[in-house]
């Protein structure tokens, strides 16, 4: 492609010298848009926490989670444990201390049932505690000796003569809005609420000096670990920016007559920043633990598209052009490649449109914007800035237009980096199939492990090990079932004795499988009162109205689902793709009992894998869209297929494949943020091969240069804006590798190591790949 007149070009000089002769009109638009961005911003986008924000809203693992959930239905499937130690545990004072923090818990309005061990004791002696240890160890015999679920419940809840759990159990809670932090950005939760709620019901309980007691569960963990998120994430980048902002400037100060015109880019890429966070309060995106990411890509790469502009702007005024002519021509062939690698960025980035989590689909599209808002800014805001603050300190002799403007192939090579780059071409111009041996045996290798790359099986693994998370592993190993899963059974005529068989016999089989302790329900609470299903609709129905205020048994009422039952499972501490497998057992179980009704497994084991299953079933899709889709873009768009395939292979898919060595060597896992990074490496890293690529295609049309003098000065003049802008993204995503948090820490250094690899590959293994074609096709011989 050269370097002569297309409309395309024609029409971005166009714009270059409007941008410049109209610069109160472009400062003006650009103001009022970004006043309009940051209210819009500061109104509407605010951080989202929990686990439920990475399964589709509309999809069936949702739909029955929230059921499960909702106050208007079973109003379940959160619990707040609380655990007492003591080496009294049977004492009747401890039972009575036991039995004051469930009233207080129970009085609590965000509570939809409180079980403890003072239930059981009263069960076990006519609903009082009796006065004597002995008497207190008699009535939690006879308890557990009503029926093999009491049994099982008993042990839940006194797992050893030490240990006891007090379960309160919610579904939904009002959040006041005083539980908002940082003027709103950080909403309250309902786990914060409820921990708070527990805390302060302890901390008001009198108990005696002798009892331990430590709250946790998922809630109290999740609460604790997000409040750290925010702060740490502010000063991480905090961190990123200032060093961004330094290598910009240690990049640019040798390229500027004046040190502070190196805020000029990096103004456009702030205001370009900040449109991107206007986008997201417009379409209701959030930020959480992915969206996060979206701040260093689209800074990265808004520093990146600046600096290209910035620093050909500068080439043009030094060879002699008016500011006004200057910024015609950098608009015209700088512009002509950002567009090239706008496109091509934001389709790596738009497949991740096809991820099942629904962050890492927004992270996608809010990326792309960022990077459709920078260029735009770079060919009018930044144009008009470097004209309008041009002193003419860049005058140098004029050169015939015939050359748009640019130095010849033998232009000097001022600073180290430049030298040191000039050697590496010249090394690489020697021998330049041993640099693609190299290559292909690094993409050979890549694809050998890109598999045996390790999946984050466990939710806990995404977290910060705190003491929150050292209280519920403890929990975990204590607990006999500190987990609970859920079936909901819905049919016409649920509340009837042949339905209820059913689900007795669904129970009894389900209580077989090694990973099941217990089941609890309507269904067995009634076998617990009377023995059996009664034969009458009356009396079954009588049963559990009376069972469902037994305290002992959080059956809940039936009065808001009179078509359905809830089957509460205790089961153990399962792990990674063993909840998937505990999950295909209940489901066949509950097919092969439940006929005529619609049965559904759910809970918070059910959701956490759902999440992480995700994470792989996206992760090739996304990858294998990418590069496809930028295939055929750079195809049509270059007229070339050879050169589309020069781009993708040498360039993105080296490095994903260099990084999947990293990953596996250092055993940095899938997650759901690492599976971005095929997509971003190609997003990202592809622009960096586009600007040498395309400035090596200018000197040979434009210039007339050979292919070896041509990829020379291409290596040359990209090296500082490109290795500066890719140093930018790295250490900006860099930054995130010291995290306590390993999914952020992960994703940090693997985008790290995208980016080093992106920028390796394109002046090292693009380079190579090109002289090759170049001798050895026809590949870049004009027609």
């Amino acid at each position: 492609m050269s370097d002569e007149s297309t409309p395309l070009r024609d029409q971005l000089e166009r714009v270059g010298r409007f941008s410049a002769e109209n610069r109160r009109t472009i400062f003006a638009v650009v103001a009022v848009l970004l006043v309009a961005s940051m209210g819009i911003a500061a109104t509407s986008v605010y951080m989202s926490l929990g686990m439920e924000l990475y399964i589709d809203d509309d999809s069936q693992v949702n739909q029955d989670w929230q059921e499960v959930k909702a106050d208007d239905e079973f109003d379940v499937g959160n619990a707040v444990y609380v655990s007492i130690e003591t080496d009294q545990l049977y004492d009747p004072e401890t039972i009575r201390a036991i039995d004051r923090l469930d009233r207080r818990y129970t009085s609590a309005e965000e509570f939809t049932s409180v079980t403890s061990l003072a239930d059981v004791v009263r069960a076990g002696n006519g609903g009082e505690i009796p006065e004597t240890e002995r008497g207190v160890r008699a009535a939690i015999d006879r308890t557990a000796a009503m029926d093999p679920s009491a049994e099982r419940l008993v042990t839940n809840l006194n797992p050893d003569p030490q240990t006891a759990f007090v379960i309160a159990t919610y579904g939904e809670v009002d959040v006041p809005p005083a539980e908002d932090q940082y003027f709103g950005f950080l909403p309250g939760t309902e786990g914060g609420v409820v921990s708070e709620t527990v805390v302060d019901e302890t901390d008001a309980t009198w108990l005696p000096p002798h009892v331990d007691v430590t709250i946790t569960g998922t809630p109290v963990f999740e609460t604790a670990a997000f409040g750290l998120m925010l702060p740490e994430m502010v000063q991480l980048f905090a961190i990123a920016f200032a060093i961004i902002f330094t290598i910009v400037f240690f990049v640019m100060r040798g390229r500027v007559e004046r040190t502070w015109e190196v805020a000029l880019p990096l103004s456009a890429a702030m205001v370009a920043l900040i449109y991107m966070l206007g986008m997201m309060g417009i379409v209701g995106f959030q930020f959480n633990a992915i969206m996060l990411g979206v701040l260093p890509i689209a800074l990265g790469l808004g520093i990146d598209f600046s600096l290209q502009l910035h620093t050909r702007y500068i080439e043009e005024r030094e060879n002699g052009r008016e500011p006004v002519d200057a910024a015609g021509a950098a608009a015209r062939t700088t512009g002509n490649t950002l567009l090239l690698a706008m496109a091509t960025t934001s389709i790596g980035l738009g497949a991740l449109l096809v991820s099942a989590v629904p962050p890492t689909r927004q992270l996608g599209a809010t990326a792309a914007f960022g990077v459709v808002a920078a260029t735009i800014l770079s060919l009018t805001y930044l144009v008009a800035l470097l004209v309008h603050f041009d002193d003419g300190s860049y005058g140098g002799e004029p050169t015939d237009d015939s050359s748009e403007g640019a130095e010849t192939a033998e232009g000097p090579t001022d600073g180290r980096l430049e030298q040191a780059v000039d050697s590496g071409s010249t090394v690489i111009a020697a021998s330049p199939l041993l640099v693609l041996l190299v290559m292909f045996a690094a993409i050979g290798g890549g694809a050998a492990v890109y598999h045996d790359v390790p999946t984050t099986q466990e939710m806990l693994d995404y977290w910060p090990d705190i003491e929150e998370r050292e209280d519920l592993e403890d929990l975990q190993d204590t607990a006999e079932s500190p987990n609970v899963m859920y079936v909901t059974v819905e049919g016409q005529d649920t509340y009837s004795p042949a339905t209820f068989r059913r689900a007795s016999a669904f129970e009894t089989a389900i209580e077989e499988h090694d990973d099941v302790n217990a089941a609890m329900s309507p269904v067995s609470a009634t076998e617990m009162a009377v023995g059996d299903i009664p034969e009458s609709r009356a009396r079954l129905i009588e049963t559990v109205d009376r069972q469902a205020e037994n305290e002992l048994l959080p059956i809940g009422s039936r009065s808001q689902t009179p078509n359905k039952i809830l089957i509460q499972l205790f089961v153990a501490d399962v792990e990674g793709e063993e909840v998937r497998h505990l999950t295909d057992d209940i489901e066949a179980e509950a097919e092969w009992h439940f006929g005529t009704e619609r049965a559904a497994v759910t809970g918070k084991p059910v959701v956490n894998r759902n999440v992480i299953e995700n994470v792989t079933s996206g992760r090739d899709p996304m990858t294998i869209l990418s590069f496809g889709m930028a295939f055929l873009f750079l195809t049509a768009a270059l007229r070339s297929a050879r050169e589309s395939a020069l781009l993708i292979v040498s360039v993105a898919v080296s490095a994903v494949m260099l990084i999947s060595m990293m990953m596996y060597l250092f055993e940095i896992p899938w997650n759901p943020l690492t599976v971005a990074t095929g997509s971003i490496a190609l997003g990202a890293g592809i622009t960096y091969g586009i600007h040498v690529h395309e400035r090596f295609k200018e000197e040979m049309f434009a210039r007339g240069a050979t292919p070896e003098a041509a990829m020379r000065e291409a290596m040359v003049k990209k090296s500082r804006p490109v290795i500066g802008s890719g140093t930018t993204t790295l250490f900006g995503f860099g930054v995130l590798g010291i995290s306590e948090f390993p999914v952020l820490a992960n994703f940090g250094i693997a985008v790290a190591l995208a980016m080093t690899f992106a920028l390796v590959t394109s002046f090292l293994f693009l380079p190579a790949a090109a002289l090759t074609l170049a001798r050895w096709t026809d590949t870049y011989e004009r027609a």
